[in-house]
């Protein structure tokens, strides 16, 4: 087993990102797929992933949030 990317697997640069960021103004994630050539869900996850290493940290109470039964003390 190799650690690392998955073979196939997108690089998201920052000039990408900033592309990205710019076409969702006013485009959809679909259509911002078809000019990347990937799918609207790689755009979303792509764009979540930069919200959250800016330092987004979603809410407790969303209905989307995963609640976790046991806690980590490690």
């Amino acid at each position: 087993m190799t650690k690392g990317r998955p073979k196939g697997a997108k690089v998201w640069t920052d000039e990408k990102l900033d592309r990205v960021k710019d076409l969702a103004r006013h485009n959809s994630a679909r259509e911002i797929g078809e000019i990347f050539g990937t799918t609207k869900n790689a755009i979303l996850g792509a764009l979540y992933r930069d919200k959250v290493k800016n330092g987004y940290v979603p809410p407790l109470d969303s209905k989307y949030a995963r609640i976790r039964k046991y806690q980590s003390y490690y």
